[in-house]
């Protein structure tokens, strides 16, 4: 069953989660330190590899079995679950707010890129907010998405201040699924049984007990958001590659508007692309947090996450996101397919859509995610900076929003629009060549169990932090015989 709830976390915080998150804050190895260590660690407790037996995965109800090797090993310890405090520390190091960001760029370069100044732990394009956390573990999945509301520039700046991240964490969770979507190692294709779906090296997926991070984003929100950076700020424009010529826009095509040509293909591979930066920060930073607390975590890609989020029911019904049909007119079979999402939680940005039919309506929005009431680059006294007193001075803030050089042009709105709807007559949809919702790239951060690197490494990977973990981080709350040294 599909729900669109808010997380059910109204529990006070306790000395103990207070306790916990000041270790977090005050009491782990310093950067360089945690570097030095840091490595995938994919054994968990519970876990096995190349066992030769069968095991059974609730996700799916399937029985798999990985055929034995040198390297077989079967955990004796039970799956140890994240705690919420673990939790919340992971995915507060992901994306979680931190503050405001600094967005010192001349007025007059390109400064309109901009979109919201409330600042995240990992940065993105524009400081865009086209990224979420998806959260898959045992009681269902969760989008992960505390919102922009900031108290100050720095957010954290004491020990007063570190249950916000339990509270960011209980109220940026939506919960999309009541259980896990139904995949795992063994998910094969019709008439291909040993095409593996979702990475050969992933026996431990989505297994009982395990909490699995991913970066979900909206490739078109950035797509669109920075075309009217692109036309206005850089003068660049877009050519159809089947011809050559310019694709909707000759009438700007001028000195002083749009000079310089990039195919679609081109520019919309760059988009992608610059795209996939801020998911590897989230990545990189859940795996410096999770060595911080002597956690194991384990990174990859490699899987098919259209069928994950749900676009292909019939192999499995993943996360249950609404996908459109497969569009015949698109111009490579990367842009085939359009994943919407679930509305109102995660939707994609794309044009024609529910929420944007053609080139206006999508534009119209992205200037006012810019530029409308309360945005951070409104005139007003509603501007968002104004309200939560930052980053800028007051003085500042109306100093740069009242400059022409912040505002996009009127022509570069209309060649966007002409743009827009040039690709949807042509092929049938904007963008053309990829799909905008994607998550393919996350890691699961779990407890690790040390006797694999013992067996089969010399045990030095193997940190004072892993081994004292469970005597710190779980003092309370585990039974004695699942704590291990």
């Amino acid at each position: 069953m599909s729900v669109t709830a808010p997380f059910p976390g109204s529990a006070p915080v306790t000395e103990e989660d207070k306790r916990q998150l000041r270790r977090y804050f005050e009491q782990t190895r310093p950067l360089p330190q945690l570097l030095a260590t840091l490595r995938s660690r994919r054994v968990g407790c519970g876990y096995s590899i190349e066992s030769g037996k069968d095991e059974h995965r609730s996700a799916t109800d399937r029985n798999i079995r990985q055929e034995p090797g040198p390297l077989a090993f079967a955990s004796s310890q039970p799956v140890i679950p994240l705690t919420e405090v673990e939790e919340a520390i992971v995915a507060w190091s992901a994306c979680g707010p931190n503050g405001m960001a600094h967005w010192d760029i001349a007025v007059h370069g390109g400064f309109h890129e901009l979109v919201t100044i409330a600042g995240r732990t990992a940065a993105a394009p524009g400081n865009s907010f086209a990224h979420d956390l998806l959260i898959i573990k045992d009681q269902g999945a969760f989008i992960y998405n505390p919102g922009d509301e900031r108290e100050r520039a720095v957010e954290i700046q004491g020990e007063e201040d570190y249950p916000k991240l339990l509270s960011w964490y209980r109220r940026g969770m939506r919960q999309i699924l009541d259980h896990r979507p139904d995949i795992d190692w063994g998910l094969r294709a019709p008439g291909a049984p040993n095409a593996s779906l979702f990475g050969p090296y992933q026996f431990n997926l989505n297994r009982d007990g395990q909490t699995w991070f991913i970066p979900i984003t909206d490739v078109g929100w950035l797509y669109f958001s920075v075309m009217l950076n692109l036309f206005d700020a850089w003068h660049l424009y877009f050519t159809d590659d089947r011809t050559g010529e310019p694709a909707g826009v000759s009438p700007w095509v001028k000195e002083g508007q749009l000079e310089f040509p990039v195919a679609i293909s081109q520019i919309e591979q760059f988009i992608f692309q610059v795209e996939t930066y801020p998911p590897g920060s989230y990545v990189q930073n859940m795996r410096l947090a999770a060595e911080a607390m002597g956690l194991g975590n384990w990174i990859f890609c490699g899987y098919f996450d259209d069928i994950l989020m749900g676009a292909f029911p019939d192999l499995a019904r993943g996360l249950g996101f609404r996908a459109e049909p497969l569009n015949e007119r698109a111009p490579a079979a990367s842009g085939a397919l359009k994943i919407f999402g679930l509305e109102g939680i995660k939707e994609a940005t794309y044009v024609p859509s529910p929420r944007y039919p053609d080139g206006r309506a999508v534009m119209t929005a992205m200037m006012e995610e810019k530029y409308g009431d309360g945005r951070t680059m409104s005139r007003g006294d509603d501007n968002w900076m104004l309200r939560h007193g930052g980053p800028f001075t007051a003085d500042t803030v109306r100093a740069i929003v009242n400059d022409p050089a912040t505002r996009v042009s009127d022509w570069a709105v209309e060649a966007c629009i002409a743009y827009v709807d040039y690709c949807v007559e042509q092929y049938g949809q904007c963008p053309a060549y990829f799909n905008p919702m994607q998550c393919n790239f996350g890691a699961v951060v779990h407890h690790v169990d040390p006797a694999f690197y013992e067996r089969y490494y010399d045990g030095s990977t193997v940190t004072p932090a892993i081994r004292r973990h469970m005597q710190e981080w779980h003092t309370q709350g585990v039974p004695t015989q699942e704590r291990h040294a």
